[in-house]
């Protein structure tokens, strides 16, 4: 009886290491790469937790920098269309808050580049729609009275006495703290986003969208978010119980999402 359980455990034991080579080539084939394109007033510092998080999954993580984007928001369209014009394989574009304006006009543009999108927290648009349309009537969202406007200088600012409730509620001091410190301004945005050039005659490709929804978001609230959702439906939305800044506040909740994204677009799961 004793050599049989003997037996039986060493089995156990070789089923075990086999699940978990098993499991280690899973995450080491993976040849996905996120490009996380940032929101507005942040720069590439923001995804500094997720990032190590999803490179130690096998993915690779590109972060472009384009702080203080405002009206520039097709420079910064472009600036990230020629970093996708240099990957060897179509990418998983994540836009975060107006980085979801970006990530639209790029699967405009570059559809054959990109293998999927997901929006988190983030503005998902109609054609001819701006962000004061859809957050019209928002009571929870706290961006309004989070602003300061310097017309003379033709900026705008987040007001860092109230940033942690806006953007970091459920952070810790020390990380929201590092947050606000790297908070930049931003030029004034345009009224109508129309006057910036647009790209017409495109192609249409159908491209797999995701929406990453945050529960508790003091910035784009989820009554925001919810009713983008049901004017662009996406394929598949995740919910989280977090505020404006996940990949701050709970990164190894985000990157597990990230990762069932990347398996559905990789046809791993259903």
């Amino acid at each position: 009886m004793a050599k049989q359980t003997q037996v039986t455990l060493f089995l156990l034991f070789l089923l075990s290491v086999g699940c978990g080579i098993t499991g280690s080539k899973e995450i080491q084939k993976t040849e996905d790469t996120y490009v996380l394109i940032h929101g507005g007033f942040h720069g590439a510092w923001c995804w500094d937790r997720l990032k190590p998080i999803l490179e130690k999954k096998g993915f690779n993580v590109v972060c472009p920098d384009h702080p203080g984007m405002g009206k520039e928001l097709y420079n910064y369209t472009d600036s990230v269309g020629l970093l996708l014009e240099q990957q060897q394989r179509p990418v998983i574009l994540l836009g975060h808050s107006s980085g979801g304006m970006v990530i639209s006009e790029l699967a405009k543009r570059y559809p054959h580049k990109i293998k999927g999108l997901v929006y988190l927290s983030a503005f998902l648009l109609p054609d001819g729609m701006a962000p004061p349309d859809i957050m019209e009537d928002d009571t929870i969202s706290i961006m309004q009275s989070s602003l300061i406007i310097d017309q003379d200088k033709g900026i705008v600012s987040v007001d860092k006495s109230k940033a942690k409730q806006l953007f970091y509620e459920d952070c810790n001091d020390s990380v929201a703290k590092w947050a606000i410190d790297r908070l930049t301004p931003e030029p004034i945005a345009p009224k109508n986003y129309s006057e910036d050039p647009q790209v017409d005659g495109l192609a249409t490709v159908p491209l797999k969208r995701f929406y990453i929804e945050t529960l508790h978001d003091k910035g784009l609230s989820i009554i925001s978010q919810r009713r983008m959702q049901a004017i662009m439906p996406c394929d598949k939305v995740y919910t989280l119980e977090s505020g404006h800044s996940p990949f701050l506040s709970q990164p190894d909740k985000l990157a597990t999402t990230l990762i069932k994204i990347s398996n559905i677009l990789s046809k791993k799961i259903r």
